[in-house]
């Protein structure tokens, strides 16, 4: 399964892109195919309890609505569940003092053509219950094919959608690479739940950011201020997830940045 990294450089407000000279760079330098075009939509609500000023925020409960280019035929819906302390014990371990069990993301999919209907539904009938928190999309990225299929980059500005009288708030650059030369596992299947070995190994992490940085070198573009997130995916297929495959640790790997990159 090809070990994929999602990076995510946050931008200063009114500072400029440099996705567009990083997009030049790598195709001057390399030997590159194109795919298609990289977009995705990401959208979150979160319960409308937890708005409230006395609400405990690490008790909100989020809805994410993600389509993304490379899995056209599906969208995903995530939902994650309030923070819980662990249960208390009589003489804990200090290093296990003040630990509260991460959040629990739940997936499940949707045809991507039935994804405004359902955005809809939260967004007006279910309204009380439901509060739009954010939207975030990437419009005409771009999606290369480096070294014969060894590596797939995609790369694109995240963008939150223009308000009434307000212009395009551009949140940073989102880099998408894969390594795809690792061998699949056929003992490995994925569920909505999580397959039985997600991780990335330390070898395959440390490769992946020498990749990044030999890709960015010399364009004076630093990832060093960047987030990322690593996990084993679904093989693609010209450029796309299989017909019939359903790419839930892509979801989880997406949906893990977005919910964080609220400016």
């Amino acid at each position: 399964m090809p070990a994929t990294a999602l990076f995510f450089l946050p931008l200063p407000p009114n500072q400029p892109s440099p996705s567009s000279a990083l997009i030049s760079h790598i195709s001057r330098s390399l030997p590159a195919e194109p795919l298609p075009p990289f977009s995705l939509d990401h959208r979150l609500f979160v319960d409308t309890s937890s708005l409230l000023a006395s609400a405990d925020v690490s008790q909100r409960t989020s809805t994410s609505i993600l389509t993304l280019s490379h899995s056209p035929q599906t969208t995903f819906i995530g939902t994650v569940l309030p923070r819980k302390d662990k249960p208390s014990q009589a003489h804990p371990p200090a290093e296990q003092q003040q630990q509260p069990v991460p959040p629990s993301l739940s997936l499940t999919a949707i045809p991507a053509s039935t994804a405004e209907t359902f955005t809809q539904l939260i967004g007006t009938k279910l309204q009380p219950q439901w509060a739009h928190r954010q939207s975030l999309v990437v419009e005409n990225g771009t999606a290369l094919s480096l070294h014969n299929g060894e590596w797939t980059i995609r790369l694109g500005d995240l963008k939150a959608p223009p308000r009434a009288n307000q212009p395009v708030s551009i949140r940073g650059m989102l880099l998408e690479i894969s390594y795809n030369a690792e061998p699949d596992d056929p003992t490995n299947e994925t569920t909505n739940g999580a397959s039985a070995s997600t991780s990335v190994s330390k070898e395959d992490e440390t490769l992946v950011r020498s990749v990044v940085d030999s890709l960015t070198e010399g364009t004076g573009i630093s990832m060093a201020n960047s987030r990322a997130f690593f996990r084993k995916t679904q093989r693609e297929e010209n450029g796309k997830v299989a017909p019939g495959t359903v790419d839930w640790e892509l979801a989880r790997l997406y949906m893990d940045m977005l919910r964080g990159s609220r400016g």
